[in-house]
């Protein structure tokens, strides 16, 4: 079956050498050398249309028209991650039905400056966003500077929407630094040249304001319009409101953090709770509640993610703010380090107090190696991606479904078209 949402234009190289041929004998060329290539118009691809490995039939209409896809909406349903290695120029952005293990998406974006800067969204027809990318287009030397824009994806693909950024800007890339607020109008992301937050009017195309915020960041927590963050050396919470305007202006800071409170690289957000859970560098867990604006009481961790198994890695927090999940390493090395360990489990905890609700190995999964894992769009379920036992040279990647309410089992699929190692696992937004 044919995939969705893919985007492609094909010019057969007969229909090319006709049409640069008919060009080029144009007594109406100004003799500058510049040939004048006619402009031809896109349309649908219809069931003769040849895709990926089929071949290409010899068309009757010569130069053959240029076909061209539309995305279909991003489900809710769908999980969203990445193939290829870290530094690539490109980042291909891959969706999964994980009830099938279908390909439903393949959309191409730039680099970030770090890890990939990239947000989805569950859409209802083809011309809404459908993914969004902080992205790096990188120098050439002396011939031109790196260009940095937010460009949005829908439609054709062929013309995503683009907004140009500064020179200055470097959009920290780290989850949990950048976000998109719950109308879809504001991209906001920490910005490490600037010290503070860049705003992004996505609905204007330009960037609206910004804000040096020093000693503070790198977290977007947005509730509305509002974007909460941490300022770790002087132990307090901050409060920023981005105006009509989308001007960002701080608006308040509360001393609530306790004295020995350490902050992280990486952090992230439960929308409909309204609250936040950061998995400090020393194992502390805390889940600040924005849902009434600032804390004005001091917020304590409500445990610590130590495991003498080995080393903490990455944590998430489902939509509903119920339930917490961290990976764990099999040595006391983190993982992000030259020497680091091998995530080997997944545990499920609840969100109120940290209590262990299940611990989910690879083994239990049927992984031989880890992906990442993410909750679902309304945070029902957990999924783990990670690769299968090696198979002739090849190693399958698989999807495995657990219940968030008590762990349990509830799918695995191997996924579609042998794909290249994926990572960096998780869920459309709903926006809008």
């Amino acid at each position: 079956m044919a995939l969705r949402r893919v985007s492609f234009a094909v010019i057969p190289a007969v229909a090319t050498l006709l049409t640069l041929s008919a060009c080029s004998s144009d007594n109406s060329d100004s003799g500058s050398g510049e040939p004048s290539l006619p402009s031809q118009s896109y349309s649908a691809p219809d069931s003769n249309t040849a895709r990926g490995t089929q071949d290409e039939p010899i068309p009757s209409q010569i130069p053959e028209g240029l076909h061209v896809g539309e995305i279909a909406p991003i489900g809710a349903e769908e999980m969203v991650m990445q193939s290829g290695s870290f530094g690539q120029l490109e980042v291909p952005v891959e969706v999964y039905d994980p009830a099938t293990g279908k390909k439903t998406a393949h959309i191409v974006v730039g680099q970030g400056i770090w890890d990939p800067v990239i947000h989805a969204f569950v859409g209802k027809t083809p011309h809404d966003p459908a993914v969004l990318a902080a992205e790096v287009w990188r120098p050439r030397g002396s011939r031109g500077a790196a260009q940095f824009t937010v460009s949005t994806y829908s439609g054709n693909l062929l013309t995503p929407k683009e907004v140009a950024l500064p020179s200055v800007a470097r959009a920290h890339s780290r989850t949990g630094s950048h976000a998109v607020t719950s109308d879809g109008r504001y991209f906001v992301t920490w910005d490490d040249a600037l010290f503070g937050i860049r705003v992004v009017d996505l609905h204007s195309g330009k960037q609206s304001g910004t804000l040096k915020l020093p000693a503070c960041g790198p977290f977007t927590w947005l509730v509305g319009h509002d974007l909460y963050s941490v300022c770790e050396q002087d132990r307090k919470l901050l409060q920023v409101h981005i105006g009509d305007d989308g001007v960002p202006k701080e608006v308040g800071r509360q001393k609530v953090l306790p004295a020995d409170f350490v902050s992280a690289r990486e952090s992230t957000f439960a929308a409909d709770a309204k609250k936040a859970l950061l998995v400090g560098a020393n194992g502390d867990v805390y889940v600040f509640d924005f849902s009434h604006g600032l804390p004005t009481t001091e917020v304590r961790p409500i445990g610590n993610a130590g495991d003498p198994s080995g080393r903490f890695d990455t944590s998430a927090i489902s939509r509903d703010g119920s339930r917490i999940a961290i990976s764990y390493t099999d040595t006391p090395i983190h993982p992000q380090s030259v020497r680091g360990g091998d995530v080997t489990k997944v545990v499920l905890f609840d969100a109120a107090n940290l209590h262990p609700i299940k611990t989910i190995t690879l083994d239990q999964a049927g992984l031989k190696s880890f992906g990442g894992f993410a909750f679902n769009e309304n945070g029902k379920k957990i999924y783990l991606l990670g690769g299968e036992p090696e198979t002739d040279g090849e190693t399958p990647q698989k999807l495995v479904g657990f219940s968030s309410t008590d762990g349990a089992q509830t799918s695995s699929v191997t996924l579609d078209g042998k794909p290249d190692k994926l990572k960096g696992l998780f869920a459309p937004e709903i926006i809008g």
